[in-house]
């Protein structure tokens, strides 16, 4: 009876492993696919020092005015494994010319390529190489928000952390539907957990932010907080607002009772009409959305945003 059962156990870990080869399959060839799609703006590959280059896709507003530019820097969501930045072309171009920013569009390594926290380092060093350009791009070193949607912004909020670290003041956050604690038991977030590394610390603070400490947690950015009524993660966002908050964090957000997990992100031209997301209803807040973050982004590019900088440092490297 106990060598049928190990026969069992054996022949649904071979079905299982299977199923994972042919679902990173179908995702390299989808990977493939979105590599040579045209996009409103301009490839480039970020290098560097010892480390392959991240990929980023670069935007310039359409009417610029005098002197360098903000900078927005966007990661797209997918559960650390899918989608692309890609499927963000057409916000990325709003946000560059509604903000008059520089946009960089992330499209980071995803985890069935390098374990987190590979995924936020990058976004850190992608934000550290433009302020270290600044000139030459014609941009604001002081000037920089990083943003991103699900485990975008999960990166996003982690990038914060890594940067803070390094004396390094953003401007601001803009976390859309985040997670930002990956210890939490959200069907979700364990199902996120059971295909990553088994050896991760999850509650490092640099995978989950929530677990910061005080003195690390406000010396991160301004945040700009979207939540959905109709999301798993909702109670997750809320919990890692109000951590911000008790730091002494400044904290902005608004809910949609009644969006849907992904909506901002499904209801863009590039997403697959598939979707069940993707409908009129998740549209009109989607487009309602993108005006409230470009009005309150706004607002932290012209606030007095670097007053979490440690004493004697700036943001000229």
């Amino acid at each position: 009876m106990k060598e049928q059962k190990d026969e069992l156990k054996k022949q649904e870990k071979s079905t299982e492993a299977t199923g994972m080869a042919q679902s990173y399959e179908i995702l390299k060839k989808q990977r493939e696919r979105w590599a040579s799609q045209e996009v409103t703006g301009e490839r480039f590959l970020v290098p560097r020092s010892g480390k392959p280059g991240v990929q980023t896709i670069l935007y310039r507003p359409e009417h610029a005015g005098d002197g360098p530019l903000p900078v927005f820097v966007n990661m797209h969501g997918g559960a650390w494994i899918g989608g692309d930045a890609v499927l963000m072309d057409t916000f990325c171009r709003k946000m560059a010319d509604e903000l008059g920013a520089f946009a960089v569009n992330i499209n980071y390594t995803k985890v069935d390529v390098c374990p987190l926290p590979y995924a936020q380092e990058e976004a850190a060093d992608v934000i550290l190489y433009f302020a270290e350009h600044a000139e030459q791009y014609g941009i604001n070193p002081e000037k920089i928000i990083v943003g991103g949607h699900s485990a975008g912004a999960h990166l996003a909020c982690c990038a914060g952390i890594l940067l803070a670290g390094k004396n390094f003041a953003l401007a601001g956050e803009m976390l859309v539907y985040p997670v930002a604690d990956l210890t939490r038991e959200e069907e979700v977030i364990a199902l996120a957990r059971s295909v990553m590394h088994p050896d991760i610390p999850w509650d490092d603070p640099v995978l989950s932010p929530a677990k910061a400490p005080d003195e690390v947690l406000r010396r991160t950015p301004p945040a700009l907080f979207i939540l959905c009524g109709k999301d798993e993660l909702l109670k997750s966002g809320k919990d890692y607002m109000l951590r911000l908050m008790e730091a002494g964090v400044e904290v902005k957000a608004k809910e949609y009772p009644a969006a849907e997990h992904g909506f901002l992100e499904t209801n863009q031209p590039e997403y697959p009409d598939s979707d069940p997301r993707k409908n009129a209803e998740q549209a009109v807040y989607a487009r309602d959305c993108e005006a409230y973050l470009v009005r309150e982004l706004r607002t932290f590019l012209n606030e007095n945003l670097n007053e979490n900088v440690l004493p004697g440092t700036k943001n000229s490297l």
